[in-house]
């Protein structure tokens, strides 16, 4: 497929005499392949693109500040222009224009990976509360600074659960771990359902990459 590349999107019908670029980080669409990603104010959303006869279809599931959202589209290309329109499910519809950035542009990369944070729920604050002294530990106190997870990428919220219940027991234990070290006073029939009534899990799915140096990870270290 010719489009390949990262677009900034500038101009959206919906918004129409908003910067749509100055909220909070560009507004934008990768296409690798018949694979793409969308940014675009609160929206992130993975594309499935198919060739038309005079056009390009897509349709797209994602996120709008946690919330599912998905639906479709379509765009032409012309040079290094995409023209064309987004469709949310039982929401709006919008007109859009983004450009090809050149490479002095591209400010940030798009990584094989999904984000996930977890918020603890009010039943984990009053487990942490019994112990010693914590009992002045608010929900507040609990979700500053929270830890964020790499994963896998993910397309839907099948997907998304399959993911957390493979990775949660885990997850459980280090949140346990961090307020106590002595696994005897932990609750012992750590199930899925007790971590999902304990955390809130936030999923975002397009993660990029702003620093333009490798990753390295702490077993890459411990290696060296």
């Amino acid at each position: 497929m010719p489009i390949n590349g990262l677009y900034e999107i500038v101009e959206m019908e919906i918004w129409e005499g908003t910067d749509t670029t100055a909220l909070v980080e560009r507004a934008r669409i990768s296409i690798k392949g018949k694979k793409g990603k969308l940014h675009f104010i609160g929206f992130d959303g993975q594309m499935d693109i198919t060739e038309a006869k005079d056009r390009y279809l897509f349709t797209w599931v994602g996120n709008n500040e946690s919330y599912p959202v998905s639906g479709y589209g379509n765009f032409t290309c012309s040079g290094e222009t995409l023209t064309g329109r987004i469709y949310m499910h039982d929401s709006y519809d919008s007109s859009f224009v983004a450009v090809k950035m050149s490479q002095t542009d591209k400010q940030i990369t798009t990584v094989n990976r999904s984000l996930l944070i977890i918020k603890a729920k009010e039943p984990f604050r009053d487990w942490v509360a019994s112990l010693p002294g914590k009992s002045k530990i608010t929900i507040r106190d609990l979700n500053t600074g929270c830890k964020a997870y790499l994963i896998p990428e993910f397309e839907d919220n099948r997907q998304k659960d399959e993911i957390l219940h493979q990775i949660h027991a885990d997850i459980f234990a280090e949140k346990l771990f961090q307020y106590c070290i002595d696994d005897i006073k932990w609750p012992q029939n750590r199930t899925f359902a007790l971590f999902n009534r304990w955390f809130e899990p936030e999923f975002y799915p397009v993660v990029e990459d702003t620093a333009g140096s490798d990753i390295i990870s702490d077993v890459l270290l411990e290696n060296i």
